[in-house]
């Protein structure tokens, strides 16, 4: 099942960074599925990339997940986003980031957070959209 997408890093030291990083990746996947203000797609994909170059076993077992593996795996082949999940995550990110502006008051944080939602709206249109 997508073995083929398994490319190990050469050196151990390597594969052991590309581990840690992987399930850093996820326990920040698992914590966005939770929290509307973190991401849970885009850090599941990052933990497959890690996985693929450092363990065939832990690739697997994320991609074969019932609910996230369909998610990583439609991004690994076609490196786009379907016109409806789009919306839905454009939807989340200004209702998310609107609200977390509207209740902060501190102005420097206001700021940053509206500099990081419109980087990820302009990253989200960016990405190809497919039927």
């Amino acid at each position: 099942m997508a073995d083929d997408q398994v490319a190990l890093a050469s050196s151990r030291g390597a594969r052991w960074a590309y581990l840690a990083a992987g399930h850093s990746f996820v326990v920040l996947g698992i914590v966005g599925a939770f929290l509307p203000v973190l991401p849970t797609t885009v850090f599941l994909i990052l933990a497959a990339s890690c996985y693929a170059r450092a363990s065939t076993r832990f690739y697997r077992q994320l991609v074969s997940h019932p609910t996230f593996g369909p998610i990583v795996l439609d991004w690994r082949a076609h490196r786009s986003m379907t016109a409806r999940t789009k919306r839905i995550a454009l939807t989340a990110i200004v209702v998310t980031f609107a609200v977390t502006v509207w209740v902060i008051p501190i102005t420097w944080v206001r700021i940053l957070h509206i500099g990081i939602g419109a980087a990820l709206v302009a990253f989200i249109l960016r990405i190809k959209e497919r039927p």
